[in-house]
């Protein structure tokens, strides 16, 4: 295993937490490519383990939260979280929802992290973004994208890979060569494999 993708464990962290480092570098990753500001209102559509995650660490970085979902004991852990939630399978006004939640701008920004066949997850966050707000897929969507929806707006779009900036590269990821820090921060939890070690007496 390359070193890119091995990390210890810090001391402090259970092996139970530390199994969610790569879920939890996927969500940050995300993040990352929305740019989220102190104080911001951002969605995220779709609340299973990632779109939970993202909630979390959404919260940490200050923002305002808002949670899309079909599921209610994933609304309900979204609300125990932090998040104000909207209630996708009960046919409520989603995007009326958003703009009351953002005082009627809008919403900063929307993380995707639902997986859906069609477009309609991109199309909804489109509608409830102000203008020049920002969308990141993370999750898998149809992408069938209405050009008056980004067009009137000058709305921008990101699709996030995986973890970031390395995967899906066999520099980085076989042969072990990372980044310079003045381009990437050292990404530190985009890792497959986390490894305790212990020290010799």
């Amino acid at each position: 295993m390359a070193q890119n993708l091995c990390a210890r464990i810090p001391d402090g962290v259970d092996d139970d937490s530390a199994a969610f480092t790569v879920l939890g570098a996927i969500a940050l990753q995300g993040i990352r490519l929305v740019g989220p500001s102190l104080g911001e209102t951002i969605a995220v559509t779709g609340l299973g383990l990632i779109g939970l995650m993202t909630v979390q660490l959404l919260r940490a970085h200050g923002c305002r939260v808002l949670g899309l979902d079909f599921d209610a004991g994933k609304l309900a852990l979204a609300r125990k979280l932090g998040a104000e939630t909207i209630d996708l399978a009960s046919g409520s006004d989603a995007v009326g929802a958003a703009l009351r939640y953002s005082r009627g701008r809008g919403v900063d920004a929307v993380l995707i992290t639902a997986a859906a066949k069609s477009s309609g997850p991109v199309h909804q966050a489109a509608l409830m973004c102000r203008k020049r707000g920002r969308i990141v897929l993370v999750g898998v969507t149809g992408l069938e994208l209405s050009r008056a929806d980004f067009y009137e707006k000058e709305l921008s779009f990101q699709v996030s890979c995986s973890y970031g900036p390395g995967r899906y590269d066999p520099q980085y990821e076989d042969a072990g060569h990372d980044y310079p820090v003045g381009f990437v921060r050292a990404q530190g939890i985009a890792v497959f494999v986390c490894t305790r070690t212990t020290k010799s007496s």
